[in-house]
């Protein structure tokens, strides 16, 4: 497995952090469905995919039903002993699987998942994909400043998507505000076939600002979004179906950093 890992990724940094995209397919079924109420009063049901291992990896802002591939790596994680929950951000707060809805998530309520899981006594990461790893920083600052005797494991960033509007030719781009304010360690994936490979040192350096350990790699012949793509290419299929290994060597040296 880790020769084909290294095969697979080229390693250019590292970054801890990890969430996941919430899957509502009957297919891979989740152990149980958990209800959270946040501090709002709102209720979150939580997909909880329970395992005997001592990480937890908790996914923010789930696309309401509309994908396999996420449940379907949360499956392997866990029957691998990675206990996987996957919070349903959108649902309970009644929003669309637009970027503009996660200004609309609070942190507050971020938190209160990531408080629950504290309960397991497990190592807690984070993972998100595109737009909504926006989430998972802004959740691990103010965790952070809240509780700094219970430091987050790392998290785990597919593809990010954290400018702030589109990219202007000949300017270095505007992050999101909760970039570079946080000391978790985070690990970068991005697909190679992407624009925003060449940004990657960049952000990576934006992401140390807080104190973070940042691992990045790219994957190649796969674009971002790769595993929820309607059109993929084989590569992208042969990485879909190796998305738990990736996650796994990702926490791996997300472990090294502490």
């Amino acid at each position: 497995m880790y020769h084909f890992l290294k095969r697979l990724i080229t390693i250019t940094n590292f970054v801890p952090i990890i969430l996941l995209s919430c899957i509502l397919s009957s297919a891979y079924a989740a152990d149980e469905v958990k209800t959270i109420t946040a501090t709002d009063e709102t209720d979150i049901d939580v997909r909880l995919f329970h395992a005997k291992g001592n990480q937890l990896l908790i996914g923010f802002a789930c696309d309401q039903g509309s994908s396999m591939a996420e449940e379907k790596t949360a499956q392997a994680l866990a029957t691998d002993g990675i206990e996987v929950w996957m919070p349903d951000m959108l649902s309970a707060y009644m929003l669309a699987k637009v970027r503009s809805s996660l200004r609309e998530i609070p942190t507050d309520s971020l938190l209160k998942i990531i408080e629950e899981a504290q309960k397991s006594h497990k190592k807690i990461y984070l993972i998100a994909s595109g737009p909504d790893t926006e989430l998972i920083l802004r959740a691990a600052s103010k965790w952070e400043h809240e509780h700094p005797d219970s430091p987050l494991s790392g998290a785990v960033l597919l593809f990010p998507r954290l400018n702030k509007g589109k990219p202007e030719p000949g300017k270095p781009p505007v992050y999101q505000d909760a970039v570079g304010k946080t000391k978790l360690p985070i690990f970068v994936l991005e697909g190679e076939r992407t624009p925003n490979r060449w940004g990657i040192q960049h952000l990576t350096q934006s992401l140390k600002q807080g104190g973070s350990t940042v691992y990045a790699k790219l994957i190649p012949d796969v674009r971002g979004y790769f595993f929820k793509r309607n059109d993929p290419n084989i590569p992208e299929d042969l990485v879909t179906s190796q998305l738990p290994g990736l996650i796994k060597a990702s926490l791996f040296f997300l472990g090294r950093a502490h």
